[in-house]
């Protein structure tokens, strides 16, 4: 009987074995962020929410203790970004069908050349949730928001409960802000 045919098969379950619990342990938890997500942004989920302050497009300092004690989506975007675009009727329907359970919804705009543009924006798509401009801190805060458009779901208490990158359907977002509701 030959070893080598043997030692071979015994090496390569080995290493698929390794490789499932490392996928199985990377993923387990229900407040990972979804594939994609950088490092950084793994390490929000299931952890209080970084504080901010932002100006509306009034120019008007926001602070995210407004939000305290109540579910907050924030959502990372850009006026000019296609998937952003898509989404954000279904965020409009949601956030009127819940704000009165206590559903904040925070924009915070990643547009540069393009923040003139924002006010048209937000009154063609009848956006009545607020809407901040974003900086470089608060990106970095919750994980580099290296993609857009990141949605972030924050629970009553003040916890990140999920990190969505990319494009989100109305009902995937409804479902998400029922858990946190």
């Amino acid at each position: 009987m030959r070893k080598g045919p043997l030692l071979f098969a015994a090496i390569l379950v080995l290493a698929l074995g390794t490789a499932l619990f490392w996928y199985r342990s990377r993923m387990a938890g229900t407040n990972r962020p979804e594939d994609g997500a950088s490092p950084a942004a793994r390490e929000i989920g299931g952890r209080i929410a970084p504080p901010f302050t932002l100006k509306d497009i009034d120019g008007n300092s926001v602070s995210s203790s407004r939000f305290a004690g109540k579910a907050t989506v924030i959502n990372f975007f850009a006026t000019w970004c296609p998937p952003c675009r898509e989404e954000i009727p279904g965020f409009v329907e949601v956030h009127e069908r819940y704000r009165g359970r206590g559903l904040e919804v925070v924009g915070i705009s990643l547009d540069t050349d393009t923040r003139g543009n924002l006010p048209r924006f937000i009154a063609e798509n009848r956006i009545g949730y607020r809407i901040l401009l974003g900086d470089i801190a608060t990106t970095r805060a919750y994980g580099g928001v290296g993609a857009i458009p990141t949605t972030v779901f924050v629970g009553k208490d003040g916890v990140v409960a999920k990190v969505h990158i990319g494009y989100i359907d109305r009902n995937s977002f409804e479902n998400e802000v029922k858990k946190i509701l």
